[in-house]
């Protein structure tokens, strides 16, 4: 969008940090990722990734506001795309209980992937620029399984080392200068 260039080491480290989230969602398993079957929701989540990748070339001329402020409006703006949904959730009958357990979750989806995750998302690009930036959204996979094995109880296998080694070689090659 703003001509900026992805070098060849970008490039590379991209490469090797995606190859390392393959090889941790498909379990180190090629009959696994050969089996990998496309639905519609699929094509939904290719649009998601091209608004995210709009969303993080724009703020390169997001207005000069603080953070806290720019993150209320987007979360705001967000809200309010979501009545719709919501209306018809509730239309259909589904409701949310409010028990201890949901109220728990609801705190921490607000804290730390929605509040904390953006600001630091957005410091992080302001820092070093989308480009460099990219390849850390390959480290959801490498946290999901780690919370995995940490409160669910997978084991830690071989598919899981070499997955982590290939992301943070990756995302060390692409954002070094």
């Amino acid at each position: 969008m703003f001509r900026d260039r992805l070098s060849v080491r970008q490039a590379i480290g991209i490469l090797l940090s995606l190859a390392g989230v393959i090889v941790i969602v498909c379990r180190g398993s090629l009959e696994v990722l050969l089996a990998i079957a496309f639905n519609r929701g699929d094509l939904w989540f290719v649009v998601a990734l091209l608004i995210y990748a709009f969303y993080v070339a724009m703020l390169r001329v997001r207005p000069p506001i603080h953070p806290l402020s720019f993150l209320a409006v987007g979360m705001g703006g967000g809200a309010i795309l979501l009545l719709p949904a919501m209306a018809l959730e509730i239309a259909a009958g589904q409701t949310m209980v409010l028990d201890t357990i949901t109220a728990s979750s609801l705190l921490y989806v607000c804290v730390f992937p929605s509040l904390l995750g953006y600001l630091f998302l957005n410091r992080g690009i302001e820092l070093v620029g989308a480009n460099r930036a990219a390849p850390f959204i390959h480290l959801v996979p490498v946290f999901g399984s780690v919370l995995a094995i940490t409160l669910l109880g997978e084991r830690l296998q071989f598919f899981h080392a070499v997955g982590y080694l290939l992301v943070l070689a990756g995302i060390t090659l692409a954002t070094r200068r």
